[in-house]
């Protein structure tokens, strides 16, 4: 009997989740509202909604795919349990002296991040590993129970484990994990050569603190949902997404909890990801507005970029991920006034709670969503097929009192202006994620979706100079999506400085080798056959003196000089292309290599849609109108409105116009078309100028 997979995206503001038959290859979807003290109950409430929706037998659910922001959403609120840390002696201030970089490089008072692991709570031991590896100094048990009444008087809940150069050999660090695991029974431990066997001390022992520390909080989320997942499901294995774009099992997430970082937001760009299958887009950019904030992500060349650094609160992170800027622009951005009345648009959210004015559950503040609702662009009869109640005259009322009187605008002007902050916000974005990465946005089509991306796309895209944006068919549960069709992941990496003549195609083979083993012992333990692993191989170089990589694919086969030949080519042509400049005479330096081991699962391909004879034919499609205020008119415009199921491959309609489905509704804008592709996706044509290479 052919199974079921589900996948769950846990956001801010709602909870969606989609349904895969592969009996017959059908999606069913559904949304539920999030709980910010319960996000447990939330994922609860959308497998029985989602199994309702889609009259599904339980017992055929074989697995469900889970993103959640619990990890991210601690670290941001700096909420993560008491965490102690033992480094090396002499080295516990990493933590705090960190890097030169300023967020802020103008502000000389700025305050920085607290470490996540206090001065008080940072313990040295007398231990020392040389930086090829050798040991200097074994750790001494009685150093270390001299601190242990410390830990334990201080109401610890995990520990931190991080010595200088135990990438390179980790013995020390293991020696003292059994000892924590021994002497300190029920506490979180995590060794820094487990999370990150990388160089650079800082990044490594930061990014440790921060697993260490989520490790109680994710054993308890863990431990919840999967008694509870297990009496509605009883035959279904639990996943969950990592922030590198596949999935991990509950043990894994539980012994690395720093992985789920970016869970939520990684299912969105395996969905953009998916619709290069088809062959006609291959330069995409994810631009995934919910409720709480936006996620952007780059797909060149039907390929997601990656990368291996980044920061979350100011702290660094090094670990693989998926490269996606978030910003704090969502439908529930609250509008608000500073001292000298100037009008700044989020990072606050109102949440799922109260939410937005319009929603009438004691939301006060104005929103984006409100601001929407006031120029027309949400209207109540539509939204969520008119299962949730909109309050137009309240919404109005919170940007008069809040925005409009203080300003000497109309309400109207004020609501305009809560969009176009927030669109710019969002441009900012996809400008840092697209031509100051080196692309051209004249080249790129965006795919929007999230609940409120396609209401802002068809603006944002022409500011930005995209020339269109491709909104699919789900675009509300879009990332929920991609969940359900996640292949599981693992990441390995081996630090090993090589310049000049020690870079040698000897010396990359007994690395690679080395990462390819462990690789393939970690597919077959999670029971994938040969003909269903793929392992993808990349380099970080950098030329001999500078401080940071550039992360380089690794060719495919057997290494020999050619491969490395081709490796410093391309590294020459990415330095080009990030920093418009390269060195082609200066000595290359291979600092880390990389393994990827991919399981895959069965994926369904995208299937094109038969094209209607009568769909160009637009006035038999129109359902309704309304007065829609644009910009382009300074007024309100009688807009007609399109049922998204009415539109069928073929159809060509010219803006301005509103398309409504349950999930969301697509603004487009005057001087603007749409069409629809033959996978039934929506192309809005934004008028911006487009580049062919």
């Amino acid at each position: 009997m052919e199974s079921v997979r589900i996948g769950i995206d846990v956001g801010g503001t709602f909870t969606d989740v989609t349904l895969f038959d592969e009996k017959d290859g059908s999606f069913h979807i559904a949304k539920v509202p999030s709980r910010k003290m319960d996000p447990g109950g939330a994922l609860t409430d959308a497998i029985k909604t989602g199994l309702e929706v889609a009259s599904l037998d339980p017992s055929r659910v074989s697995i469900l795919v889970h993103g959640t922001t619990i990890v991210t959403n601690a670290l941001l609120e700096n909420k993560l349990p008491k965490t102690s840390l033992l480094t090396t002696s002499g080295f516990k201030d990493i933590l705090e002296i960190g890097r030169h970089f300023r967020p802020d490089m103008y502000d000389l008072q700025q305050d920085r991040q607290p470490p996540i692991v206090p001065r008080d709570r940072r313990f040295e031991l007398l231990e020392r590993t040389s930086s090829k590896g050798e040991i200097l100094s074994e750790p001494q048990y009685e150093n270390f129970r001299k601190i242990l009444s410390d830990i334990k008087k201080d109401d610890i809940q995990a520990v931190a484990i991080c010595f200088l150069n135990s990438f390179v050999n980790p013995s020390n660090e293991a020696k003292v994990l059994e000892w924590v695991r021994s002497d300190l029974k029920g506490l979180a431990a995590s060794a820094s050569h487990g999370v990150c066997p990388e160089m650079r001390e800082f990044e490594r022992m930061s990014t440790v603190s921060i697993n260490a520390a989520a490790m109680p909080l994710v054993e308890k989320y863990l431990s919840e949902i999967t008694s509870n997942i297990r009496k509605i499901l009883p035959k279904a294995q639990i996943l969950l997404m990592q922030s590198n774009g596949g999935s991990l099992t509950v043990d894994a997430a539980r012994k690395f909890p720093a992985r789920l970082l970016t869970s939520g937001p990684a299912g969105g760009a395996l969905a953009v990801k998916r619709i290069c299958q088809s062959g006609k887009y291959r330069n995409l950019l994810g631009v995934d507005m919910g409720g709480t904030s936006t996620d952007i992500s780059l797909i060149r060349d039907g390929e997601l970029q990656m990368t291996t650094e980044a920061e979350i609160a100011n702290r660094p992170i090094k670990l693989p991920m998926i490269e996606i800027n978030t910003i704090g622009a969502g439908a529930g951005s609250i509008a608000w006034l500073d001292e000298a009345l100037g009008l700044h648009v989020g990072p606050q959210s109102a949440g799922s709670d109260p939410g937005p004015v319009a929603y009438g559950k004691g939301g006060t503040e104005p929103t984006v969503a409100d601001a929407n609702l006031v120029l027309g662009r949400l209207m109540p009869k539509y939204f969520a097929s008119g299962r949730i109640a909109l309050d137009l005259k309240a919404s109005r009322l919170a940007i008069e009192k809040k925005i409009a009187k203080p300003l000497q605008m109309t309400i109207e002007e004020a609501a305009l202006g809560i969009i176009k902050i927030a669109n710019a916000n969002m441009e900012r974005a996809v400008r840092l994620s697209s031509a100051e990465k080196g692309y051209d946005p004249r080249m790129i089509t965006m795919v929007a979706f999230g609940g409120a991306g396609p209401m802002h796309a068809a603006a944002l895209a022409k500011s930005a100079q995209v020339p269109q944006v491709l909104i699919p068919r789900q675009p509300g549960v879009f990332s929920a999506e991609g969940l359900v069709m996640s292949d599981v992941r693992h990441d390995f990496v081996q630090t090993h400085l090589l310049s000049g003549k020690d870079l040698s195609t000897d010396k990359l083979v007994k690395i690679f080798d080395n990462l390819e083993t462990k690789g393939a012992k970690a597919l077959e333990e999670d029971g994938f056959s040969l003909d269903k692993q793929i392992i993808s191989r990349t380099a970080d170089l950098r030329y001999y003196g500078q401080a940071y990589e550039i992360n380089v694919p690794l060719s495919n086969g057997p290494i020999n000089e050619s491969t490395v030949d081709d490796l410093i080519k391309k590294f020459h042509e990415l330095h080009q292309q990030f920093y418009a400049h390269n060195h082609l005479n200066k000595i290359v330096e291979f600092v880390s290599g990389r393994l990827v081991a991919t399981g895959l699962m069965s994926v369904p391909k995208l299937q094109e849609v038969k094209i209607s004879k009568t769909s160009n034919k637009s006035v038999c499609f129109k359902h309704d109108t309304c007065k829609i205020y644009f910009e382009e008119e300074n007024s309100f415009v009688e807009t007609p409105i399109y049922f998204r199921k009415d539109l069928s491959p073929g159809t060509k309609l010219e803006g301005p116009l509103i398309v409504v489905q349950t999930d969301t509704t697509i603004v487009v804008h005057p001087d603007q078309s749409l069409s629809v592709d033959s996978y039934a996706n929506l192309i809005i044509s934004t008028g911006a100028i487009q580049y062919e290479s």
